[in-house]
């Protein structure tokens, strides 16, 4: 008689299985996680509800769980809302910005408190993965959501990149750092460094299947990245090489950007972007422009070259085509921050964003791994406005709040552990009585 009301509870506490995700995760994280791998670049279907799923719900699933935010994000959400209100009475200084619109510091806002719920509600979500020794539960649904149903979706829906037919565009989007390949990739990597059978080799096909398919660079750059460092070069040196190359291959682009322009439009207007910011940087003195403004010029003119138009004719749109050309962002979450918040919040959201590089007593497999992620993220921040399109900034929150989770957890226990997802459903992470590489 006594049994039946405490089943239930049991069942709320423990989950489904004794080292699976719980009642919580499968109503509130997971399915959100599941959405956005499913549905690809064509996430945009949802509209609005964006803000309810994954917003609302993984910041509630995040309380629930009752784990600290992270910090520095935090400190950095603060600010950002702190620039919001000034923004809204007008109190920054403006460079060559010329519109502004109320409604257009909500929009702006909502990338970087998608980024901040979803980092949260991963770190949680990890977390607890970590500490069960399986932090690849549930891999499979996700890589079949990932590469088989997000790009179904996006084919049926005819999406289209830069000329090419939906065919080519499906091909060509498994190396984009968009929400379903971010986190479809993360899976892979787990199986190219930490699985000991087959896994491991169709973890590498695959990679390299998508590098020589695509046609963007940044998932052929990551490639290498991770095949040298499967080789044995330290993947923390890698990606530390990787930051410092592309942040000078930037410095000295600047200084040629009509030559650039020249030999590749796309990159040529990505340093133009840039530099723009750092000008807006300089005539407000290091204090920001704030949000509702926009953030790339509506014509580039470049020498002997015919003016560039970037974006429509702000006079004949509509105000809700308006509001979504404001928030175009620089193709650069960095520089997006040095814009928006200037110097001070460039700082703090760099101290943030690198809070979640691995340190250096954890496994040597889990090292590497976590560093190839990480330098995958910073990719999709660096070369992309990852943190500024709903497309992308899940995919990078999901990685994030999983690297602050790893680092927490090496803080905690003996840097002794190592992870197997050999079987991704049952994987273990133990103490060695012997010890590990690190």
């Amino acid at each position: 008689m006594t049994t039946a009301p405490i089943m239930p509870a049991r069942i709320l506490a423990r989950g489904f299985s004794p080292n699976g995700p719980d009642v919580i995760d499968y109503l509130l994280f997971l399915p959100s996680i599941w959405l956005v791998c499913g549905l690809g670049v064509s996430l945009r279907l949802i509209g609005p509800l964006f803000v309810v799923i994954p917003i609302g719900v993984c910041l509630l699933y995040a309380v629930l769980r009752r784990t600290m935010p992270p910090r520095l994000l935090s400190a950095y959400l603060g600010l950002c809302i702190f620039f919001a209100v000034l923004s809204k009475y007008r109190l920054l200084p403006s460079s060559w910005q010329s519109y502004f619109m109320d409604e257009a510091i909500v929009r702006q806002m909502i990338p970087v408190l998608g980024f901040f719920a979803v980092a949260w509600a991963s770190k949680a979500y990890f977390r607890r993965r970590l500490l069960c020794g399986e932090p690849f539960f549930g891999a499979g649904l996700i890589l079949a959501l990932s590469l088989v149903v997000a790009p179904s979706v996006m084919f049926q829906q005819g999406r289209q990149y830069q000329g090419d037919d939906p065919a080519q565009t499906v091909l060509a989007l498994y190396g984009a750092l968009i929400n379903n390949t971010l986190v479809g990739t993360f899976f892979i990597m787990g199986a190219v460094f930490l699985a000991k059978d087959w896994r491991r080799y169709a973890g590498i096909a695959t990679i390299l299947t998508i590098a020589i398919t695509t046609h963007f660079a940044q998932f052929r750059i990551l490639t290498l990245i991770a095949l040298a460092t499967l080789f044995g070069v330290s993947g923390r040196i890698m990606v530390i090489g990787m930051v410092a190359v592309f942040t000078s291959a930037y410095a000295i682009g600047i200084g040629y950007i009509p030559q650039v322009m020249v030999e590749s439009p796309n990159s040529g207007i990505r340093l133009a972007f840039v530099a723009d910011t750092l000008l807006s940087a300089v005539d407000t003195h290091g204090i920001g422009i704030g949000y509702g403004k926009e953030s790339v010029r509506w014509r580039y003119d470049f020498p002997n070259m015919p003016d560039f138009t970037f974006l429509p004719d702000p006079t004949s749109i509509t105000p809700d085509r308006m509001l979504e050309v404001l928030s175009t962002g620089v193709h650069n979450s960095f520089a997006q921050a040095l814009l928006r918040t200037g110097v001070f919040g460039f700082l703090l959201f760099l101290a943030a964003f690198f809070a979640a590089f691995p340190p250096h007593n954890l496994p040597r497999d889990v090292r590497n791994h976590a560093a190839v992620v990480f330098g995958m993220i910073f990719i999709g921040c660096f070369v992309n406005p990852g943190l500024e399109t709903p497309v992308a900034l899940v995919g990078i929150g999901f990685i994030y709040g999983y690297l602050l989770a790893l680092r927490g957890y090496a803080r905690t226990r003996a840097p002794v552990m190592r992870m197997d997802p050999v079987r991704p459903n049952t994987g273990t992470m133990r103490s060695l009585a012997g010890g590990a590489s690190v």
